[in-house]
């Protein structure tokens, strides 16, 4: 008995020294990691098991370099001899130390290491952030919660940019405190008067999580899937708006992409307001959570990033971030098809990108990263988007949908870049597609069009439409097939044609049954181009996305300090972009610049004009109008036209009668860019009218004939709409 025993630990210790080889063959990270939180200290004591893969060695090699945040004291390492220490000072990255690790043998990859100390960095906003609205902090442990990523450095950090990790998460903190991470949560129980929270996941992670904060928390299961509400103070309604609309959308990218990829969806209030999207999480301000539009638009932005970036990981070192344009696409962008405003959606990105990217912030898609500035978001979240457009059009919905379900089901949890996406549009369509990712992924600029010599010749009934399509940017030609809607005479339905173009200037004829009476050139917004001032209303983008803006404060005016203030924050934000952004009183000049955007501040201000009352009043309905006078009065009005003396640049407007509703105003504008006029209420700056200003004439729609156009443009069919009908696939 004894020896048939003794057979079995035999057999057992080698399973477990195959078990622990073969960990060390893999291509992922394993970790084993025990943290102790003692909150009003801020202190952080950690023991991390840790099993590299062998990839990460050269062959022989029996060393590592790793980094490590200079606050975290490193008390022992088991398994590998912890050799040499570089200093903080001597970095480029002051916030970490980095070690170098030396173990016995080559082929030993596992080591245990013993560390605590501080971690504390100050929430604070940049002037680069403040146009984003959202603070930052590398990491912090405080009364109010816990957060920590790979900013933080807070678990060992090895060179390989590509290394994934898969992780077991033990946390004990404080009573009455949760812990949310990645993966699945296995344990959550008091134990010695600690809070005992334990995650593990068997998915590889490109980067692990830990928050904390003491929340209220409400949950619901859906099928296999369990949906969470982490609320910092209690609201029953609010998570159960929030659990009710994340299974809605749970059941809209399960059909339209593939199977959810993890076990647990939770929405966490965080301390201070951020819009961030973590595997199966997603990390929301207090603020940002209780907007009702919130619902619509981030939220299932943030649940999308679930697929893309935190489903299938970024290879940011092979080709720039694909993640956000396509997560925009299906979430924000769909969530407006959905509604019949596509069109509005994708002109509102093209002129943002019109707005804010030129010679000087240019770069191709292949190039971006994450955003820090508008440029940066116009090129990797718009273009990227009108990028996905386009293949849409080109292939139809359901090419479109077959090709990214096999790039997620190829794809998951592995980092790729655009090279995979075309390879499943090619696999998908047959099509060779090199030279259309070439052009847009590769290469920078955008085209922009003008159409000409629109004439129209008749015999014996039929009729031919002549006219040229010109391409009129610095850049080289762009290759593309621009949808022409043609209107007829006694039709209710508009003739659509694809025309394939390929030089600066090029001549087209279509021949008709029926006399056209209009043309338009892509009327819908579909390619990716610049638009034309003329085509788009004036907004408050167009002011700030100017690389050269003069702001003009009233010399004599009540607010003139606080009307100041919001003028040097607007510089501070635009010289962190890049931009050139100068103060003036108005008594210091005599007529606003006309080569450059103008902000005018204040009602006072001699340069104020009441365009929204004269030149834009019949533009409102009664009810508008009589807002805009109230609010005039009483409230605050912004608004943006087109200065009267070069319709290419825009004039923009604030007034407002609080000192505390200007100071909001200083930052909450910032978001307000696609649109043309705004009212705000109170102190707090509360909005209540916004809108845009009618457009002037396109020059891409001209009329052909005399004749009473009868259709109209309808809708294009939203992407999920088209896919309902298949239901919810079973795990």
């Amino acid at each position: 008995m004894k020896q048939n025993i003794s057979l079995i630990l035999i057999f057992v210790l080698f399973l477990n020294t195959q078990f622990s080889q073969a960990q060390a063959q893999t291509q992922y990270e394993n970790q084993e990691i025990d943290v102790n939180i003692d909150v009003a200290s801020s202190m952080l004591t950690v023991v991390d098991q840790i099993i590299l893969p062998s990839y990460l060695f050269s062959k022989k090699a029996k060393s590592i370099e790793f980094y490590l945040n200079k606050n975290l004291v490193i008390s022992k390492v088991d398994g590998a001899k912890l050799e040499t220490l570089v200093n903080s000072d001597t970095l480029t990255n002051f916030y970490v130390n980095k070690y170098k690790l030396v173990f016995k043998k080559s082929k030993d990859h596992s080591f245990t290491i013993y560390y605590k100390g501080l971690v504390k960095d100050e929430i604070k906003k940049s002037a680069a952030e403040y146009a984003r609205g959202f603070s930052e902090t590398k990491g912090v442990i405080s009364e109010n919660g816990v957060y920590m990523a790979n900013s933080t450095f807070w678990l060992p950090k090895f060179d390989d940019d590509n290394l994934l990790s898969t992780f077991k998460l033990s946390v004990t903190i404080n009573d009455g405190w949760s812990v949310v991470s990645q993966g699945e949560r296995t344990q959550n129980e008091v134990i010695g008067g600690k809070k005992v929270i334990t995650y593990n996941s068997p998915e590889p992670m490109d980067e692990i999580y830990l928050t904390a904060a003491k929340w209220t928390e409400y949950s619901k299961k859906l099928g296999d899937v369990e949906v969470q509400a982490f609320l910092r103070t209690p609201d029953e309604e609010l998570a159960q708006r929030y659990l009710g609309i994340t299974s809605g959308y749970l059941q809209m990218y399960e059909t339209l992409i593939g199977k959810y990829p993890y076990t647990k969806f939770a929405l966490v209030e965080n301390f201070w307001e951020t819009g961030y999207g973590m595997p199966s999480f997603t990390l929301l301000g207090e603020k940002v959570i209780r907007f009702p539009w919130i619902l619509y638009s981030s939220y299932p932005h943030e649940l999308l990033h679930n697929y893309w970036g935190n489903g299938v990981f970024v290879d940011y070192t092979n080709g720039g971030n694909w993640c956000e344009g396509i997560t925009a696409y299906m979430a924000d962008h769909l969530m407006q098809e959905q509604r019949g405003n596509g069109a509005t959606y994708r002109r509102n990105t093209l002129q943002k990108f019109t707005d804010y990217v030129n010679d000087e912030n240019d770069f191709p898609i292949n190039q971006f990263i994450n955003r820090n500035n508008s440029a940066e978001e116009a090129i990797g979240y718009g273009k990227v988007l009108m990028v996905n457009n386009m293949l849409r059009y080109e292939f139809g919905d359901e090419a479109f949908l077959k090709a990214y379900q096999k790039f997620y089901a190829d794809n998951e949890f592995k980092r790729v870049s655009f090279p995979a996406i075309q390879k499943s549009f090619e696999e998908v369509t047959g099509e060779d597609l090199d030279s259309f990712f070439a052009q847009w992924i590769d290469r920078s600029g955008a085209p922009t069009l003008e159409v000409s010599s629109v004439s129209s010749t008749s015999l014996h009934g039929s009729y031919k439409l002549l006219f040229t399509l010109n391409q009129i940017q610095k850049e080289d030609v762009f290759h593309l097939n621009v949808p022409i809607a043609i209107f007829v005479e006694g039709s209710d339905q508009v003739v659509w044609k694809k025309m394939a173009m390929d030089k600066k200037s090029q001549k087209y004829t279509v021949e008709l049954s029926q006399k056209p009476l209009k043309i338009e050139v892509d009327p819908q917004f579909n390619l990716m181009r610049r638009v034309d001032r003329d085509e788009v209303p004036a907004s408050l983008s167009q002011v700030f996305g100017s690389r050269n803006s003069t702001i003009i404060v009233p010399a004599n005016s009540e607010h003139k300090a606080a009307y100041q203030d919001m003028a040097n924050t607007w510089k501070a934000t635009q010289e962190a972009q890049g931009k050139k952004a100068t103060i003036v009183l108005d008594n210091s000049i005599d007529q606003i610049p006309v080569d450059q955007s103008v902000w005018i501040l204040g009602y006072e201000n001699k340069y104020y004009d009441k365009a929204l009352q004269t030149i834009y009043k019949g533009s409102f309905a009664q009810a508008e109008t009589e807002s805009i006078i109230k609010l005039s009065k009483s409230g605050a009005l912004v608004y943006a036209i087109p200065n009267s003396k070069n319709n290419a640049q825009s004039v923009g407007f604030v007034g407002s009668n609080s000192e505390a509703s200007i100071k909001a105003l200083s930052s909450k504008l910032l978001h307000y860019g696609k649109y043309g006029y705004l009212g705000f209420e109170g102190d707090g700056a509360k909005n209540v009218m916004k809108g845009s200003l009618p457009a002037l004439d396109s020059p891409l729609s001209v009329k052909v004939n005399e004749g009473n156009v009868t259709a109209k443009l309808a809708p294009r069919k939203a992407l999920y709409e088209s896919k309902r009908s298949s239901g919810r696939p079973k795990h």
